[in-house]
């Protein structure tokens, strides 16, 4: 469910939704470590040419500037043998976390009280596990001496952060135990290590490897396609890469090795940011169709950069299936190019001169893709994918979830004869909500939604407290039952067991009603007695989501997908801006929804618009039916095949719209200042790894020196710490101000705060800044914007005391003061 997160001007760093879910998580088994570290030998510790007092090797490099492939070695453990710990009582202020950000933390060397907490040494258990961690927030601390030579990561679960010297990384609180993080250490030295525990929600882990390499491969968190028999289409392997130095390695070439199998491919990187792990993705090409199943294939990887002193390479073993199999396909992502896959249950009798329908099928919280599809029967008539939602909690199908969701049936149109009219959505648990949810955002997709043990939103699941101002606007999307008139034309299954204790029965019995003041063509199963996952003999797969009744309902209707006559709202066309043949560019008042109507009078087609400012209509998909006039809001155009366009054709548009989450709905690239302090930098390494593991994502950061005009034509920037004459804006004029004394919106100046804003670069994509007052970049972590409980507006400002300043931009990117 909710993912961890710093929740913007708060110090909790999970949300309510996240706790939730950590309660809900299904047993995990710790995956083994399997960090690659592709290293020099064991006594090349030393060199002349390398850094003086480093202890690490700088080779000789060949013509292209590239150093010797890495000799391949496993990490070694970097032992602890003491922590000093401490709990955090509910009750009591955390002052622990002000201490480490304020810079005044320092490793208690004895029990004792310091910064308002009590110590206490414990020693770990092998592999870093540490016991009897009382409920709730808890810290351990030492001092840890690296070897000369030796670089330093981590395994740390059911752990909040980890600071070493005072530089943050984001721990895996799901403790699946195949994550990894950097820490930048001093090598030869003693290092300040702290980590921040999450007690009572499982065993807490912080195990630590060394070894010599720049770089890691860490394929215990991979996101690999299964090789389908009789298939050679072209795939995409993820791989968790750590750069273990505090500089970028600049300039990355991501290699797949010619071999037997596969051809010799290379994808380009501007950078693997300095201190940060992040998901990069190799291409696959096979040189033949697969011919065998259960056969293990060897691919092998390369990490080449002039910037790096060695050339590092692993080997990871993919496996082949049957083609009638349950695989998993992977795809490229378009939100950050990162590897992304979704899990396909196939037609039976399968005759490629058909057309099959879809079933998209949206997982629970915890719950692999791959494991979801699995619960599904195959069927003659249609196909079945289950996306990832970017991870097994990703963002409840919100946001990034809701995207993947979007992507997998997008690459999936495209990679599978479907049958447009008969596309379908269902889901179960965390994937019900996301049924409900990305079915009223996206009516115009499917015939019908099919949710099973699902809920609204979480303000009437948890009972969350709903944002205000201008930060509900941003998070409109989540309040699903105001768009449930969305579904006028569609029909809905909805399936529940009477006795689920995980999401209440009110939950479905409070959205049926409301969904049949819109529409009739509403049917419900509640299964007596049933918990919250239920199965019998009543279907092949599982049946609280294979259910016969459920499917048999999807195959009696279609779906129009350029339907003339409909009525559409979006809460933003930073959500969905299209339905049918209309496409919302932008808003004139982001403060409200926007909507439009369709309505056909013979070769006429009526559309009228509430707060549209600017739309286009396809021409081209009104003259196949047969429409030759169009009237909106009463003015009238013949119809072409052109594109018909009614409004301003300048300022804000769909992903250069805002809030300032869209500025990570495409590959972006944080820029920190060259010689400015030091947090800039960090911070870019602190958000990269969350992103890599909440979102299973990829990003770079580079120092402003190298944000040149062909990175800003291909990457949203993110300028953090950037003055504003480095900042490139369309037009060339930034709608707010800043400098290191104040932050300045309209005529109000903010001191020891931070503000990060959207705005139109003048390449023509979405840029954004977050910078902080000089003194006030410790609060810098405070905003982490890879979670699903909170979207941010166009601009915000946030000091110690909160948000101080909010709002949206105009269409035009003009600040407006915002009404009284």
């Amino acid at each position: 469910m909710k993912a961890p997160c710093t929740l913007s001007v708060a110090r909790a760093p999970l949300g309510i939704g996240a706790l939730m879910s950590l309660s809900l998580a299904c047993s995990t088994t710790a995956a083994t470590p399997d960090a690659n570290a592709d290293g020099p030998t064991a006594d090349a510790v030393t060199d002349a040419s390398g850094d003086a007092g480093s202890g690490f090797v700088r080779p000789p490099r060949d013509d292209a500037g590239l150093g010797p492939v890495a000799m391949a070695r496993e990490p070694e453990p970097l032992e602890v043998t003491q922590w000093m710990f401490s709990a955090i009582p509910a009750s009591q202020t955390d002052t622990v976390i002000a201490a480490i950000e304020g810079g005044t933390f320092r490793v208690p060397v004895e029990a004792g009280e310091r910064f308002g907490v009590a110590w206490d040494p414990i020693a770990p258990e092998a592999e870093g596990v540490l016991t009897d961690v009382p409920r709730g927030v808890g810290y351990v601390a030492a001092n840890v001496r690296v070897a000369s030579g030796r670089r330093v990561f981590a395994r740390a679960d059911t752990t909040l952060s980890v600071w070493t010297n005072g530089a943050q990384q984001p721990g895996d609180v799901y403790a699946s135990g195949s994550m990894r993080v950097p820490l930048v250490t001093r090598d030869g030295e003693d290092n300040a290590i702290v980590a921040r525990l999450l007690g009572g929600r499982g065993t807490p882990r912080v195990q630590l490897f060394q070894t010599p390499d720049e770089i890691v491969f860490n394929t215990a968190d991979t996101t690999a396609p299964d090789l389908l028999v009789g298939d050679r289409s072209e795939q995409w392997l993820g791989v968790a890469v750590l750069n273990l130095t505090d500089a970028p390695a600049t300039d990355v070439t991501a290699r797949v090795e010619d071999s037997a199998d596969f051809e010799a491919t290379a994808v380009t990187y501007p950078a693997l940011a300095g201190g940060a792990v992040t998901k990069v993705a190799f291409q696959l090409r096979p040189k033949r169709a697969w011919t065998t199943a259960m056969q293990r294939v060897t691919v092998a990887l390369r990490i080449e950069s002039r910037s790096l002193d060695w050339t590092y390479r692993r080997e990871v073993t993919l496996e082949t299936v049957a083609a009638d199999a349950t695989y998993r396909r992977t795809f490229r992502s378009a939100v950050d190019g990162s590897a992304q896959y979704y899990g396909v249950v196939s037609p039976t009798n399968f005759d490629a001169s058909r057309q099959y329908a879809l079933v998209l099928a949206l997982h629970g919280a915890s719950v692999e893709g791959i494991g979801h599809a699995r619960a599904y029967s195959r069927r003659d008539w249609n196909y079945v994918i289950a996306p990832t939602n970017r991870r097994p909690y990703g963002f409840d199908w919100e946001l990034w979830g809701r995207l993947d969701a979007i992507e997998s049936l997008d690459d999936a149109t495209r990679a599978f004869r479907v049958d447009p009219t008969r596309v379908y959505l269902t889901g179960h648990s965390m994937g019900g909500h996301g049924t409900w949810n990305i079915g009223v955002h996206f009516p115009g997709r499917f015939a019908t939604i099919g949710p099973s043990a699902g809920w609204s939103s979480f303000y009437t699941y948890t009972g969350a407290r709903r944002p205000t101002g201008a930060f509900a606007r941003a998070a409109a999307a989540s309040d699903t039952n105001v768009y449930l008139s969305n579904l006028a034309r569609r029909g809905a299954y909805v399936i529940h067991g009477t006795a689920d204790d995980n999401v209440p029965i009110r939950e479905p019995r409070a959205l049926v009603p409301a969904l049949r003041m819109h529409t009739m063509d509403v049917e419900v199963h509640e299964q007596i007695g049933a918990g919250h996952w239920w199965d019998g003999m009543e279907a092949p797969g599982a049946d609280c989501v294979d259910w016969q009744p459920l499917f048999a309902f999807m195959q009696r209707r279609q779906l129009d997908p350029t339907e003339l006559d409909f009525a559409f709202t979006t809460p933003s066309p930073f959500v969905n801006p299209r339905h049918s043949f209309v496409t919302i560019l932008s808003e004139s008042d982001a403060g409200a929804d926007v909507s439009v109507r369709s309505e056909r009078a013979g070769d006429t087609v009526n559309v009228t618009t509430v707060n549209a400012r600017t739309i286009e209509l396809d021409g081209r998909a009104l003259r196949a039916k047969g429409v030759s006039r169009v009237s909106v809001d009463g003015r009238v155009m013949d119809v072409t095949d052109a594109t018909i366009t009614v409004g301003p054709t300048t300022g804000k548009r769909p992903g250069v719209h805002g809030p300032i989450n869209e500025v990570f709905y495409r590959p972006f690239c944080f820029a920190y200042p060259d010689d400015g302090p030091v947090e800039y930098r960090r911070y870019a390494a602190y958000l990269l790894s969350n992103w890599a593991l909440i979102g299973n994502g990829h990003g770079c950061a580079v120092p402003l020196s190298r944000v040149t005009a062909a990175l800003r034509s291909e990457w949203n920037i993110v300028y953090l710490g950037a003055p504003p004459s480095a900042v490139r804006a369309q037009g060339g004029a930034l709608p707010l101000a800043w400098d290191g004394a104040a932050i300045t919106v309209g005529t109000t100046r903010h001191s020891n705060a931070v503000l990060a804003f959207v705005f139109p670069d003048e390449s023509g994509r979405l840029s954004a800044v977050i910078t902080a007052t000089t003194g006030a970049e410790s609060l810098l972590s405070r905003f982490m914007p890879f979670t699903s409980s909170f979207v941010a507006p166009d601009y915000l400002v946030f000091s110690t005391m909160g948000s101080v300043a909010s709002g949206f931009f105009s269409p035009e990117w003009r600040y407006v003061a915002p009404a009284m």
